[in-house]
């Protein structure tokens, strides 16, 4: 370990928080806005391994907040995958890397699933409700420390934006503080002709159907700063991580949430027996 590097982080956590952060193996499913940013500021915090998930490449209106990407990425469609590798390596040159340009489904035997197995904590980055359960069931059946990162706006009456990051950990998780839209998970598990059905009994609901939103560039890092924070917690033990920070943009504010999470909850108790 370079001290002499590392002589400011030290002050915070010591020589050992240090180690424990360079030891860990880290996974970031979604490298986007949010992903973008939590893989710099880990590499700037001194974390070596990686395993990395996203399927998506660079597109114009990519350059408004994924950190690391260029003009001439859009040209080359490059993946976002490689946009991180490539920022990781700018700044962790020993980094050791593996990733999987695609996305983790409902099967644990993806290769996406896979590649999460060699993680010792994964942070979720993503904009859809599927994956944030499938990540949370398979994160507390396999014992990983999660932490679920999010940004939104408001709609047209509701004038809000900003973020939260939860912690899951074995004392509480999206499902058990009611975090999961039960609604949006339905919608985009169905097929074109069952979406069709459902919006026609029911109307459309743009933002249930996951359409694209607003996604700013200091919104993102604030979330992805507070996930890296808490992240940091964790690993270092310096304190006990925030089961969920709430930011508003719009007030601004940021709140640590009190709600006690719901008894019984069959993810949470998984994540307990794995000590």
């Amino acid at each position: 370990m370079d001290e002499s590097r590392y002589s400011r982080n030290i002050a915070l956590f010591g020589e050992d928080g240090q180690e424990r952060i360079a030891g860990t193996s880290v996974a970031i499913v979604g490298l986007g806005g949010l992903g973008s940013h939590v893989a710099q500021q880990l590499a700037y915090l001194g974390v070596i391994r990686y395993r990395l998930v996203d399927g998506d490449v660079v597109t114009e209106s990519s350059l408004n907040r994924v950190v690391g990407a260029l003009p001439s990425d859009v040209v080359s469609k490059t993946s976002k995958l490689a946009v991180a590798e490539r920022t990781i390596k700018a700044i962790q040159p020993q980094a050791e890397i593996l990733g999987e340009r695609g996305w983790v489904t409902r099967s644990d035997n993806d290769d996406a699933a896979m590649l999460l197995h060699q993680s010792d904590l994964v942070f979720g980055c993503l904009d859809k409700e599927s994956p944030r359960l499938f990540l949370t069931d398979h994160c507390s059946r396999s014992g990983l420390p999660y932490f679920d990162l999010a940004t939104d706006t408001g709609g047209a009456e509701e004038d809000w934006y900003g973020g939260r990051v939860v912690s899951c950990l074995g004392d509480s998780c999206l499902s058990c503080l009611d975090l999961l839209d039960q609604r949006q998970m339905r919608l985009e598990q169905m097929t074109d002709e069952e979406r069709q059905e459902d919006e026609r009994l029911y109307g459309v609901d743009d933002r249930a159907l996951g359409a694209s939103g607003p996604s700013i560039v200091s919104l993102n890092g604030v979330v992805a700063s507070l996930a890296v924070t808490e992240f940091m917690a964790y690993v270092t033990g310096i304190r006990t991580p925030a089961r969920q920070l709430t930011y508003r943009g719009d007030l601004p504010r940021i709140t640590s949430s009190r709600d006690a999470p719901r008894d019984g909850c069959p993810y949470c108790s998984r994540w307990s027996a794995h000590g």
